[in-house]
């Protein structure tokens, strides 16, 4: 094992620890929450945050992502960074003030929608004092001290504020300050860790240099953002605010525990990819095994998820969000499908070539929004335009595909069976948990079958990962040291 592979392996488990700690403590936090506020305050706050998403990505302009990216940094072009991301994240701020009341007119919502806008803004100009120093920490592969920032901030900013807040009445605003306490946490300490120049440099030249590839990578973000919350955004606009919150919900149960996986696994493979960025035989070789591994994990996480989605519904929502029950499994899929393709757009970011993601995510939105049209037209509800995000996604990752297959010909072949197979174990898990389900409902609590369909699933992993070696996706994780000894023998 080579020593940027151990580094990134031992990142990969610092980043994997952070995501199921931070998982541990959201799935009884939402559950709480959900009780504690309503569909209505949910609804809002995804609303509200649309705004202030969208100018993030200005904000940032891919300045994080361009600190791990360049070949060579130097001091000079820190400051230059530090000062973009200063700029750009006041700018932003001011824009969103202005622009706030105009959104609360679009999406129909009442007038405490634009003060929302507005003080979730603040997140920005408080983001970009972290732009710099947490791209430093992930070039400098300090894997530990961001997944323990990222455990942390999270917990104490986001989960501690907003639940302290709800408890003494302050309903919706309370999801408002877990944002903005978040964002000032996960911000300022890693440049404590870090302590870089604070004497911004305007450099003009230096400041289009960065702007080359930091511009490409914030409008993919955009692109990508829009088609996040294109759904949400309709839904809001033209279904009710109650629709637009129960979406939310549902889509965070469905696709929090994968997003998580994915976000974990990127943070760390964007500073190892891009070291070995003009290696082609080699990138496509970890393009190929990171597919296979991925694949195999987030495919049957769906399908615990989905045939689980009445129980977890029950359990973690409570009785109002019922309505939630049909739309995970959809939106499980739809995340699995976006997730998958986003480690394509990982690789191009570390090559440095970000034009066909460009293209790819513009392809993506003109699908999303010509099928949203569409549903509309004849009349369907929230089922058809979750359909039509499932559709959108699978072109995305079909587009994703094919530009793999011409930048590294060699790995159709496995990666085409990584797809095969993590499919064939999905439908495995569906049928064994549809299987428990179906011998103790009516006899058993709601509590009991999940529990007992977790242990199946549990139980069926376990046998995977000890005799299935015939997986591509078990034989990359047992060669590159991410699973436990005892599980390679």
């Amino acid at each position: 094992m080579t020593q940027l592979t151990s580094v990134t392996v031992r990142g990969m488990r610092w980043a994997y620890l952070a995501t199921v700690a931070c998982a541990a403590i959201q799935i009884p936090y939402a559950a709480v929450m959900a009780r504690l506020l309503t569909p209505e305050d949910f609804g809002l706050m995804a609303l509200a945050y649309l705004v202030p998403r969208f100018a993030h990505q200005f904000a940032q302009s891919g300045l994080a992502s361009a600190v791990v990216q360049r070949p060579s940094l130097t001091g000079r072009d820190v400051r230059v960074i530090f000062a973009l991301a200063l700029t750009l994240g006041i700018c932003s701020y001011a824009a969103v003030w202005f622009i706030a009341p105009y959104a609360t007119e679009l999406t129909h919502g009442p007038s405490t929608l634009t003060s929302m806008i507005r003080v979730l803004a603040l997140g920005m100009p408080i983001g970009a004092l972290g732009t710099t120093s947490t791209g430093l920490l992930s070039r400098g592969m300090r894997y530990r001290a961001l997944a323990l920032n990222d455990f942390f901030s999270f917990v104490v900013g986001y989960c501690v504020v907003a639940f302290v807040s709800a408890l003494l009445g302050a309903g919706v605003w309370s999801l408002v300050y877990g944002q903005l306490g978040w964002t000032v946490l996960l911000s300022l300490p890693p440049y404590v860790m870090v302590r870089h120049s604070l004497r911004p440099l305007f450099d003009v030249r230096a400041m289009r240099d960065v702007l080359r590839f930091g511009g490409k990578v914030s409008a993919n973000g955009v692109l990508e953002y829009l088609t996040a919350d294109f759904a949400k955004l309709s839904i809001g606009r033209y279904v009710g605010v109650a629709a637009a919150g129960l979406y939310d919900r549902s889509a965070l149960l469905a696709s929090y525990p994968l997003q998580q996986i994915q976000q974990a696994a990127s943070k760390v493979l964007l500073p190892g990819l891009s070291r070995i960025q003009h290696e082609t035989s080699r990138l496509g070789a970890s393009y190929a095994d990171c597919t296979s591994v991925t694949t195999l994990v987030l495919f049957p996480l769906w399908a615990v998820i989905g045939a689980s989605s009445e129980q977890l519904v029950a359990l973690l929502l409570g009785g109002q969000w019922q309505g939630g029950v049909t739309l995970v499994p959809i939106l499980g899929l739809a995340s699995v499908l976006g997730l998958v393709a986003q480690f394509s757009g990982t690789v191009g970011e570390a090559m440095g070539v970000v034009g066909p993601k460009l293209v790819i995510n513009l392809v993506q939105l003109t699908v999303l929004v010509a099928g949203t049209a569409l549903a509309l037209h004849l009349g369907g509800g929230l089922h058809a335009l979750m359909v039509v995000v499932l559709v959108s996604q699978l072109v995305r990752l079909s587009l994703f595909q094919a530009w793999m297959n011409r930048l590294f010909p060699a790995t159709r072949r496995p990666v085409t069976q990584a797809y095969a197979q993590a499919a064939a174990l999905s439908g495995l898990f569906w049928v064994a948990l549809w299987s428990v389900q179906r011998e103790l409902e009516g006899s058993c609590p709601a509590p009991v079958i999940l529990a007992a369909k977790l242990a199946a699933a549990g139980v069926l992993a376990l046998c995977c990962l000890r005799y299935g070696a015939a997986l591509h996706g078990v034989r990359v994780a047992r060669e590159r040291g991410v699973l436990p000894a005892v599980l390679c023998r």
